[in-house]
């Protein structure tokens, strides 16, 4: 049996040209820098309160989210959304949430209602606290004038910048689940590890989030644990010859991918050939992040299959005091389920 197109990819499929052709196609990143004291805050949120930092801040900070709007974005719609999804995960740490863009106090009300958000969004119409951490997108003109850059600011205690997360486009935006992983070091909300069957080694796959709006970036993280008296060699090894583990991705029309990060290795010193070498001995952690294409084409492939497929391979070789064993190449594959892009407009908007 044929299986109909979901509607909200037929409908992002008729639209493509108001969402994929922004009057603002740029955008340069520059803004304040970690070290730095936050601004002060001083704007309403969408329920007309007056907000600071004092008011906003957890008992460990604030992440602080710039985002272009909640009326005529739909790339931003879905990374709030998916910043409520995670929000009680950052209040556990310590840390709580806010957004910030140039709408009004109506348009990010109706927002927040239609959607469900219980964090604050506040409203910057003046643009001035974007202006101060200088992240104004200086390409956008008419409507859009006044847009952030959109990224995250990770605030401390005493409001000083501790991180900030920013992309280079804007369709392109990490996960909430992404920026846990790089805050904390560990996985906001633990999809199901898969062990993969591998000699000498234990490998695990895992990826940050199963669901996302498309151009969201999702971290895939493989793990690999050499058994008892075994090592992997690490990339830098390469040079004298040998086989270093290496997380590569298919490429695909589909989705785009980020360098994969590789951990700082141990040296070892082998005296049989007077060599030293970066190799793993322990668990180690490799990761990349990839984002669904977000173009015509690609949709019309999507609107036919709502799913993701992302594969790829782990290569290494396994050693140990005695033995080299050959090498070994694994398949990986991740599957990411696309969820529809917010294309509803704000009535308040419309009115004002």
């Amino acid at each position: 049996m044929k299986r109909s197109s979901p509607s909200w990819l037929l409908a992002l499929i008729s639209g493509i040209a108001v969402i994929l052709l922004p009057s603002a196609p740029g955008q340069h990143i520059v803004g304040l820098q970690p070290g730095v004291k936050a601004p002060e805050i001083a704007l309403v949120d969408q329920a007309g309160k007056q907000q600071s930092f004092n008011t906003l801040s957890g008992e460990n900070g604030l992440l602080l989210l710039f985002f272009r709007s909640a009326d005529w974005c739909p790339f931003c719609k879905g990374q709030l959304v998916d910043l409520e999804r995670a929000q009680k995960l950052f209040a556990a740490k310590g840390i709580n949430v806010a957004g910030v863009s140039y709408d009004s106090p109506q348009v990010l009300a109706e927002f927040s209602q239609r959607k469900s958000i219980t964090y604050p969004l506040l409203s910057d119409s003046g643009s001035k606290l974007i202006d101060a951490f200088g992240i104004r997108n200086v390409e956008a003109t008419g409507a859009q004038a006044g847009i952030p850059v959109p990224g995250y600011y990770l605030l401390d205690k005493q409001g000083v910048i501790e991180k900030r997360f920013f992309e280079d486009g804007y369709i392109n935006r990490l996960t909430a689940n992404n920026v846990y992983q790089n805050i904390f070091g560990d996985a906001a909300l633990p999809q199901p590890v898969r062990s993969l069957p591998s000699p000498h080694v234990v490998v695990t796959t895992m990826q940050s989030d199963k669901e996302v709006t498309p151009g969201e970036l999702v971290r895939l993280v493989v793990t690999i644990t050499p058994d008892q008296d075994t090592h992997v060699y690490a990339p830098g090894a390469e040079k004298d010859h040998y086989i270093v583990a290496s997380l590569t991705l298919d490429p695909s029309t589909l989705y785009s991918i980020r360098p994969t990060a590789y951990p700082k290795p141990e040296m070892m010193h082998f005296p049989e050939t007077n060599e030293t070498e970066p190799v793993y001995t322990s668990k180690t952690t490799l990761d990349t992040s990839v984002a669904a294409t977000v173009n015509k084409e690609t949709l019309a492939i999507f609107a036919k299959d709502p799913s993701l497929h992302i594969t790829g391979s782990l290569e290494y070789q396994a050693c140990t005091s005695r033995v080299c064993y050959p090498r070994v190449k694994v398949p990986l594959s991740w599957t990411v389920q696309l969820t529809e892009l917010d294309k509803v407009r704000a009535v308040a908007a419309k009115v004002n």
